[in-house]
């Protein structure tokens, strides 16, 4: 009996995950690219509404002597040098929501605003790989909000291999992280067959020859335009594609077309060159993975098989999605942050396939009477809104699975999967 003590350990997750029953999700419309379509602009700017406050606020303390603010995270540090303040002042760090165009992750509120230093202060922006998703390093750039409500591209440092950027700073306001170019949508999740159109944007003012002028020489800055404006096709090279599927890109545009199965090498990747001054300066890319709606599974490397009748949770703390369809249901929940990349454990972090009343396949296998999670993980790339997508993969090397045959027939096998189901809370 002792080799099947993990079975207790798959019914309570089955009793867990199955607290909720999702209502069917509605497919929408997709969302095409557009834009002006050249790239240009009046210089003026696309006013955009303040952020409002979306994280804990962060304070301390310098005096005169100077010192070093960091944001819990990494992502945003502050440099004061001495002499930039006269008497000690309790800075404020307030996350916000990011109106940038092009805006990338949260904004930050930095108080008191109504203070001048006298000497300039250094603001950096640390980033990481995902943050490349869709566009290129020398595209990303640090903004700030001006009293117009217009958001000002600041003449910045790059160190690339930092993976930081910097801008001088006599003042507070509101400042954000954001990318001058992109290829949209970085993240799709296409139906069997299904179209999905890409374009290149742009969010800096137009440019006769350098794309990047106002992100590279400091002391210069550019208001940014309507985040639908496309980029000029004379910047844009070949579009080419890895994986299944079809694309088919002339200029600032493109159309991708998924197979008509779900592939074994999921996503596929559109890739475009960007050039400037005559030359490459790199490539974006988006990730185009193909299945319908609802949980998607492979068993040892076999055809997915999907389960509509889907939906999903996300909470503080706790979140899942779930398929029921036909009988059989199937689970992905995980703790803590809403997307992400977490490893399976046997308490909080779970896979469940029940196929009817006569198969299960969960994240742990039987180890000598031990329930033990298999190596793997799940990775949730998009949560959106309600009513909008949560998207993510998973993959499992040794799955265990309960055959209720008598007796009953325990193993592990290869599980990989994904999900796009609509987001119910």
């Amino acid at each position: 009996m002792k080799r099947f003590l993990f079975l207790p350990l798959l019914l309570a997750a089955t009793t867990l995950l199955m607290q909720c029953s999702p209502d069917k999700p509605v497919n929408p419309d997709p969302v095409p690219g557009n834009g002006n379509g050249n790239g240009n602009s009046d210089g003026k700017g696309a006013p955009q509404a303040k952020g409002t406050p979306d994280g804990t606020v962060f304070r301390k303390k310098i005096g005169a002597a100077g010192g070093t603010i960091e944001y819990p995270g990494g992502r945003l540090t502050l440099i004061l040098p001495a002499g930039a303040i006269e008497n000690e002042t309790e800075f404020i760090i307030q996350p916000i929501t990011n109106t940038t165009p092009g805006g990338k992750g949260l904004a930050y509120r930095l108080q008191p605003e109504a203070l001048t230093f006298k000497k300039p202060a250094t603001l950096q922006i640390k980033y990481t790989e995902e943050d490349l998703n869709g566009t290129i390093p020398s595209a990303l750039g640090i903004a700030t909000q001006k009293a117009d409500g217009i958001w000002y591209a600041q003449g910045a440092v790059h160190r690339e291999a930092e993976k930081t950027i910097e801008v001088k700073t006599t003042h507070f306001s509101d400042w954000s992280f954001f990318e001058a170019i992109s290829l949209e949508p970085h993240l799709s999740v296409a139906d069997l067959g299904q179209q999905v159109t890409l374009a290149v944007k742009y969010v800096l003012p137009g440019s006769d020859d350098d794309l990047l002028v106002p992100l590279t020489k400091e002391g210069q800055e550019a208001a940014l335009v309507d985040p639908k404006t496309l980029l000029d096709p004379k910047f844009v090279g070949e579009w080419t594609l890895q994986g299944s599927g079809t694309l088919a890109g002339t200029g600032n545009t493109g159309k991708y077309t998924a197979p008509a199965k779900i592939p074994a090498v999921n996503p596929a990747l559109a890739i475009v060159n960007i050039k400037s001054k005559g030359k490459a300066v790199g490539m974006v890319m988006a990730r185009i993975f193909t299945a319908p709606e609802g949980i998607s599974v492979s068993i040892a490397g076999g055809d997915y098989t999907t389960y509509g009748n889907a939906g999903g949770h996300i909470t503080t703390g706790e979140s899942f999605v779930m398929a029921d369809q036909n009988g059989t249901t199937a689970s992905v929940k995980w703790n803590g942050k809403s997307t992400g990349k977490f490893a399976w454990n046997a308490t909080n972090i779970l896979f469940l396939l029940n196929i009817g009343t006569s198969k299960t396949y969960a994240q742990v296998y039987n180890a000598g009477g031990e329930a033990v999670p298999s190596p793997g993980e799940v990775e949730v790339m998009e949560t959106g809104n309600v009513g909008g997508w949560i998207i993510g993969t998973f993959q499992l090397q040794k799955s265990g699975y309960f055959i209720f045959t008598t007796p009953p027939t325990t193993g592990t096998t290869t599980v990989k999967g994904l999900f796009k189901v609509k987001r119910l809370n």
